[in-house]
């Protein structure tokens, strides 16, 4: 459960804030008594995201490690350079946790910013 509020802490306060929106707007004097409807179905759709958008990143991520392992080439996102990228090889790279590192290259690459090419 850690490893979801770490993933999707951001969205979570995203969601917080809609669902706080919606509850202030839905009870209002002068809104309809129906309104007040908004409010689970809010709650329900916004944490329908937030799971569907944890099983995304959590398979993207076994992805890409599954590639990694499998000898594929990894482009992830490197925005101190002017191409924008940088390839990952096996050889040269390792995986520690859920971070690409290199002993050459002076930073790690997060496995969450990368895709497989």
């Amino acid at each position: 459960m850690a490893d979801f509020f770490r993933e999707e802490a951001v969205f979570i306060f995203i969601a917080l804030f809609v669902f706080g929106v919606v509850v202030f707007i839905a009870t209002r004097p002068f809104i309809s008594r129906k309104a007040i409807w908004a409010i689970p179905i809010a709650a329900v759709l916004l944490s329908l995201g937030l799971f569907a958008h944890y099983k995304y990143r959590i398979n993207h991520i076994k992805e890409v490690k599954k590639a990694f392992y499998e000898g594929k080439n990894i482009l992830c996102v490197d925005k101190t350079t002017k191409l924008g990228g940088i390839l990952i090889h096996k050889g040269a790279w390792s995986l520690q946790g859920d971070e690409f590192v290199n002993p050459e290259v002076p930073r790690g690459y997060n496995i969450r910013q990368c895709i497989v090419e």
